[in-house]
């Protein structure tokens, strides 16, 4: 019975993590250092949830004077890029994180240091960027 139970366990966590794509690279210049990790899963409605945890982050004033906040971007194809949000940054924790949708299953995330945290397009320092493919 407990061999059972443990194979069925072990399908049920396999083909839940198989269902989502995970990328991870390390940022670039001026953020050096820090690592950023992007789950994508389809959904129920048929879009993209989009999970995205940045570790060992500086804060966004200690790598431009100007900047006040981490703002992530989706682009799909040729579109200018939409932003998802700022990151929720905890300068205690070092860690930016940030919960979207897309649409598309291919779409490249941008994440830009930005004096306001709610710009119409990205205008700042990039300090990420990475192609990502979902499983459809």
């Amino acid at each position: 019975m407990t061999r059972v139970l443990v194979s069925l366990l072990t399908a049920v966590l396999l083909s839940t993590s198989a269902c989502a794509t995970t990328v991870q690279a390390p940022t670039h210049a001026p953020a050096l250092g820090s690592d950023a990790k992007i789950v994508a899963k389809k959904n129920k409605t048929g879009t993209y949830a989009v999970t995205l945890d940045v570790t060992n982050l500086a804060p966004p004033s200690r790598l431009d004077t100007e900047a006040t906040s981490f703002v992530v971007w989706l682009v799909t194809g040729d579109l200018p890029a939409v932003r998802a949000g700022a990151l929720a940054y905890d300068e205690g924790d070092r860690r930016g994180q940030l919960e979207a949708s897309s649409p598309s299953s291919a779409f490249k995330v941008l994440i830009t240091l930005e004096k306001d945290p709610a710009p119409a397009s990205p205008s700042g320092k990039g300090i990420f960027s990475a192609d990502v493919v979902a499983r459809k």
